[in-house]
């Protein structure tokens, strides 16, 4: 079957510029989807990794039969309009990753959305909830390996039974609220999103992050950082996929992967449901495992074909018509 990765980069997690096409081949992937990272000031410079997009078009201009290139240049970054009229020129076909710490209802967001309705741009972005990070001293091994502990580290249980016992140590908490900060999240409000989804009907908006796929579920966590466990009702992510058009996710990465895989009998309903407005992608997490779950879902072949393929097509067909694309 034919797979298209529509979320994919390079110069992250050991895939090389020089190995892209190698990965392409050895998974029989078509073509991928390759996407930038920038942020001109992030809130957490040792979460950042710069992605530029002269690596991708360098690469697409070698291989312009494999390699889709999307760029999202920082919404804060001056002359937006220049910047997406300057990559068309070079072959640009979507925005993304865009991955920032503003909220939907900022006054750049609104220009920038109104840049992409003008160019007809999908939007792939990620999404991640706002917490507390602990900062460590960098040259101190225990205090990063307690670092580790604290903002994430089995899924984020340990951190969560840390602070639970600093409420009862007076000593403890005063420690680590001074070693803490906030982290705003990554374009982190639903109802922000569901408001713009409405206001940009042109625009195809592809989610994406752990903070997506979290809430496939209505239920809700302040222990895991990636969701667990079987539940009874979807989210408002099944509500966003089911009212508007406009909106889509990949499959890509561990949150994906980890949320498809909490309750069977869910996975199957939400996947069929949704199997027009869902891409496959990898976000280089393990591809084998993305693709194996997708398989053994119980979907019909046109269900996994849109999937793996036409979804990513269709989006980025002349007409960009996705209302027209039948969503099931």
């Amino acid at each position: 079957m034919r797979k298209i990765d529509a979320h994919l980069h390079m110069n992250f997690k050991n895939l090389s510029p020089s190995s892209v096409i190698k990965y392409l081949d050895k998974n029989n992937i078509e073509k991928c989807w390759l996407l930038t990272w920038e942020e001109n000031n992030p809130a957490l410079p040792s979460l950042y990794r710069n992605l530029p997009p002269s690596d991708v078009f360098e690469l697409y201009h070698r291989f312009p039969e494999r390699i889709v290139p999307f760029y999202a240049p920082d919404p804060s970054s001056e002359d937006i309009p220049g910047t997406f009229t300057s990559y068309i020129k070079k072959g640009l076909k979507g925005c993304g990753e865009l991955k920032v710490t503003m909220n939907w209802d900022d006054d750049t967001i609104t220009a920038y959305l109104n840049q992409l309705s003008n160019f007809r741009l999908p939007l792939l972005f990620h999404m991640e909830a706002p917490k507390t990070y602990y900062i460590p001293h960098r040259k101190h091994y225990a205090d990063r390996a307690f670092a580790l502990l604290m903002n994430g580290a089995f899924n984020g249980v340990t951190g969560y039974y840390i602070r639970k016992l600093a409420l009862k140590n007076s000593l403890l908490e005063r420690f680590i609220k001074r070693k803490s900060v906030w982290f705003p999240g990554y374009l982190s409000d639903f109802a922000l999103l569901e408001k713009r989804l409405g206001e940009y009907p042109s625009v195809n908006f592809i989610a994406h992050g752990p903070h997506f796929w979290n809430s496939i579920s209505a239920d809700a966590s302040g222990k895991y950082f990636y969701r667990k466990g079987g539940y009874e009702h979807f989210g408002i992510a099944d509500h966003l996929l089911e009212r508007y058009a406009n909106f889509f996710c990949d499959i890509s990465g561990r949150g994906a992967y980890i949320a498809l895989k909490r309750d069977k009998k869910q996975t199957k309903i939400f996947l069929g449901k949704h199997a027009g407005k869902i891409l496959f992608g990898t976000d280089n997490f393990n591809q084998r495992r993305i693709e194996e779950l997708i398989l053994s879902s119980g979907l019909t072949s046109a269900m996994q074909e849109k999937i793996f393929h036409g979804n990513a097509e269709n989006i980025l067909s002349p007409i960009g018509a996705s209302a027209a694309f039948d969503s099931k």
